[in-house]
């Protein structure tokens, strides 16, 4: 076994440095090999990390970023992959417990669970990361709900899509659920995720722009858009996830009221470019 570790970067600061630490403060007597690359897309201030690849490109999205760093891990003949988002923690021993859950479970690809963090302590924020959270059910079972598999066995990764800017890291696993690939979501290791500071307003503004991205790469369908982020998730009505509900009510509905929203949002955002698009086919 061979595990290559891909991340990208794009204008993150030291929230990166903490990513690439996390990783680096495992690497001590890991009985099997790790390639990790860093894809800096064209930051501003360039990325230097001594003990990694850094891979420095002009700015073309996360997309292009995550496409190249893989040829990367290809040409180091990984057998498997872990792909990370620049606001990813390690948690200690994760690397070890990463190998066990390899040789246990004959699978094509895993999701590993989130928790959610962050250091702000606004009202949206702990909405999102109490959202975020309710992810964290459904343990080792073939996957039914649709998130992000992170590592992969490299022959089974069916590829980024290329050009698709947003909810791209979902991809990959919708790609192989219909190519009847085996991924299954694993109880024994987990990442850290910050949040960092979440708004409405600042929420609304990424969602729309990840929604303008979407219908206009036509690589993906209204539908399976809005089954991915709202109330059609199966784990929002695990039995866990209820009990959450109870215990924290006015959090639970900030996430109906934030799901409407959201939901409105993306109802405009559609019909308002279908009616742009019949006016210049009309125009023509």
């Amino acid at each position: 076994m061979k595990l290559g570790i891909l991340i990208t970067t794009y204008n993150d600061g030291d929230v990166i440095l903490r990513c690439l630490d996390s990783i680096y403060n495992q690497l001590d007597n890991l009985d099997f090999p790790i390639y990790v690359v860093c894809v800096d897309d064209g930051s501003d201030s360039p990325l230097t990390y001594p003990h990694f690849d850094i891979l420095r490109i002009r700015h073309s999205g996360r997309s292009y970023a995550r496409i190249e760093g893989l040829k990367k891990i290809l040409s180091e003949n990984c057998t498997h992959f872990l792909f990370l988002d620049s606001d990813m923690v390690l948690p200690p021993g994760f690397l070890k417990k990463l190998k066990t859950v390899i040789e246990n479970y004959d699978s094509d690809a895993f999701i590993i669970p989130e928790v959610a963090f962050s250091s702000y302590n606004n009202f949206w924020t702990k909405v999102k990361v109490f959202e975020r959270n309710l992810y964290r059910v459904d343990y080792c079972k073939e996957s039914r709900n649709i998130e992000a598999a992170r590592l992969w066995k490299v022959l089974s990764f069916p590829g980024f899509v290329e050009g698709l800017e947003a909810f791209e890291e979902i991809q990959p696993t919708i790609l192989g659920i219909k190519k009847g690939l085996k991924i299954i979501k694993t109880q024994e290791i987990f990442i850290y995720h910050d949040e960092k500071k979440v708004t409405l307003r600042d929420l609304l503004r990424k969602k729309n722009n990840y929604f303008c991205c979407m219908l206009e790469s036509g690589k993906c369908s209204k539908w399976d858009i809005i089954k991915r982020y709202y109330f059609f998730r199966p784990h929002l009505y695990h039995k866990e996830n209820l009990k959450k509900y109870i215990r924290h009510p006015i959090l639970a509905i900030g996430v109906v009221f934030m799901y409407l929203v959201l939901t409105l949002n993306f109802l405009w955002v559609s019909i308002s470019k279908n009616l742009i698009k019949k006016k210049g086919m009309m125009k023509k």
